[in-house]
């Protein structure tokens, strides 16, 4: 039989002893034993056969305890925490044991707990928000997109205007010196949907094909490569080409091209509801948000260090990752902010995780709200039908990757905790 003793320290940290009796401990220890002796050679005896004195003084006694109590610390951890309904913030660590033949095994535990969670009402709660009606213009853009869609276009021997494409050489530099990956040949731009430096686009308007000029603009304070922040360019340019985009007349025969309508107007009923379904979509995002941000910001949870430690450390390689995917070289971002500013939005994002983790963790444990085979499988499908991929594929990959499972978890119990939100609390317009 297994007793156990918890000592209450601080910062969340409970020190657990845990005494097995004399018999698991002895079967557990003998038990092991065996095993190692199944898997090793000894000279003189055939596999598996050599005396358990043998065994011991071959691979030692601390080696066959330490085994022995690997196979059974899990399970009798895990009586332990279900019995005290210990909510871990970390795996345990054993600290210290004692292991004597003929004697109970006591274990000595250090385990971290997650932060008590003062939760604010979450049910039953008025709440304001801002409520989204939509764009005014919202069809006519959408039109515009479609015959955009379709457009064509034509080269035209005039001086470019916003709307037009420009095919044109370019040749960047800071101070005389040339921009790193800043020059391209026979390079298009559609003027009217420019992601260039703020300055760029405008400086190539009102010129026509076959004109040498030079662009003077200012790199923005925020831009991703730090010598360039804030610094004032010069773009040597030769321009190729000027383009006029001539749209589709907005017809029945436009609609067809669209997609399975015979006419514009089936066209706009569909436009005028995806734009209805969108409106309520983030009317419905609105709220909530704002039901969560109100309990989030009316709950007190007192996060110890530790725990914030290691969700910074977490925020980092996530950062440096994703720097690393877009071509950015971290150490320079870094350089380029400050370490202390870095460190600072490192530290305020990770409370932010950890706390909102632990509100969901918490409603969904007071809701009673669990996470079925059925969820897991909804949210790959939506995951495939995302990147265009089949679930299965989606599933094989999450496999190479376990804490995946752990993050698709979190969001499923996000999601439900969020319809229990909306479908708990009364909304009104601001």
């Amino acid at each position: 039989m297994t007793k156990h003793s918890i000592e209450k320290q601080e910062n969340n940290l409970v020190k657990i002893t845990i005494t097995v009796d004399e018999k698991t401990a002895n079967d557990a220890y003998n038990k092991t034993l065996k095993k190692i002796g199944s898997n090793i050679n000894i000279a003189g005896f055939r596999k598996g056969k050599a005396p358990a004195n043998v065994i011991e003084k071959y691979v030692g006694i601390e080696r066959i305890k330490i085994e022995a109590i690997e196979s059974i610390f899990p399970h009798e951890f895990a009586k332990v925490a279900q019995e005290e309904k210990l909510d871990l913030a970390t795996q345990p660590q054993i600290e210290h044991f004692e292991f004597e033949k003929g004697k109970d095994l006591t274990i000595t535990v250090k385990a971290e707990l997650k932060p008590e969670v003062n939760l604010a009402p979450y049910k039953d709660v008025e709440v304001e928000y801002e409520e989204f009606k939509g764009e005014d213009d919202a069809m006519d853009k959408e039109l515009e997109a479609l015959q955009n869609r379709f457009s064509t276009l034509e080269k035209v021997d005039r001086a470019s205007n916003e709307t037009d494409v420009v095919v044109f050489d370019f040749e960047g530099s800071v101070n005389g010196e040339l921009i790193e990956h800043g020059s391209a040949k026979n390079y298009t731009l559609d003027l009217a949907h420019s992601n260039f430096i703020p300055g760029f686009a405008q400086g190539l308007v009102g010129h026509s094909a076959g004109e040498e000029f030079v662009i003077d603009v200012t790199f923005p304070e925020n831009y991703h490569e730090p010598k360039l922040k804030g610094a004032p360019a010069q773009f040597k340019i030769n321009l190729h080409e000027v383009k006029e985009r001539k749209l589709p007349e907005l017809n029945d025969e436009l609609a067809k091209k669209a997609g399975k309508f015979e006419t514009l107007d089936a066209l706009k009923e569909d436009i005028k509801k995806y734009l209805e379904d969108a409106k309520n979509y983030e009317n419905e995002r609105r709220k909530s948000d704002a039901i969560f941000n109100k309990v989030y910001d009316e709950t007190n949870i007192d996060i110890q260090e530790s725990m914030i430690e290691r969700e910074v450390e977490a925020v980092k390689e996530e950062t440096k990752q994703n720097a690393l995917r877009q071509g950015q070289d971290w150490q320079k971002l870094v350089d380029a902010e400050g370490v202390e500013s870095v460190n600072q939005k490192m530290r305020e994002e990770a409370i932010k995780r950890i706390k909102n983790s632990l509100i969901i963790e918490k409603i969904a444990k007071n809701e009673n709200i669990k996470i079925e085979q059925g969820d897991f499988l909804t949210q790959i499908q939506e995951i495939a039908r995302m990147y265009g991929s089949s679930a299965n594929s989606i599933f094989e990959e999450m496999k190479k990757n376990p804490s995946s499972f752990a993050f698709l978890s979190q969001q499923i119990a996000t999601k439900k905790v969020n319809e229990l939100l909306l479908s708990s609390n009364k909304f009104k317009t601001k």
